[in-house]
């Protein structure tokens, strides 16, 4: 019985770069034209999606949501206030040196032209800070959001687990 003739790597070489070329042209490399993004529909500021933690009186609670800023200029959130607590604040949450995670406040936001902003656990949010009272589930929180350009925009969060 014959055994098979072996093939050098170096013979190989050819065949495989060939093959690597077709994968990458059938994938669309080389194709230099840059698509730009579609502007979203809508017009000024929009907050979708909000939601507020349950919190008893003197405790703190967190609060969740989307913004979009519809326009074509950057615009700032300068701050966010709300009767439901004694401070409210915009804080992100992030990971310390020693891979603790702690939270810190964000004095100012830019909420950049054609682009949504999210709020979420383990992200940016809104701190209730002493709520003034008990805040269960089924209630609305009323929030006041301050941007630089906009103006203030008035918002209800449901409260939820």
């Amino acid at each position: 019985m014959k055994r098979p003739e072996k093939i050098s790597p170096v013979r190989l070489l050819p065949a495989i770069l060939l093959f690597l070329a077709v994968i990458l042209v059938g994938c669309g490399a080389g194709d230099e034209s840059e698509e730009q993004p579609a502007a979203i529909d809508g017009e000024g500021i929009s907050v979708e999606g909000s939601w507020v933690r349950p919190a008893r009186a003197g405790r703190m609670s967190a609060g969740y949501f989307l913004i979009t800023n519809f326009e074509d200029v950057d615009d700032t959130l300068t701050g966010i206030s709300s009767g439901a607590a004694e401070l409210t604040e915009i804080h992100e949450s992030y990971e310390r040196e020693e891979g603790m995670m702690g939270m810190r406040e964000v004095p100012e936001l830019t909420i950049p032209a054609q682009s949504t902003v999210t709020f979420e656990p383990g992200g940016l949010h809104i701190m209730f800070i002493q709520v003034s009272q008990s805040i269960e589930e089924g209630d609305q929180v009323e929030v006041t959001l301050h941007f630089a350009n906009y103006g203030d925009l008035a918002v209800e969060l449901p409260v939820r687990q």
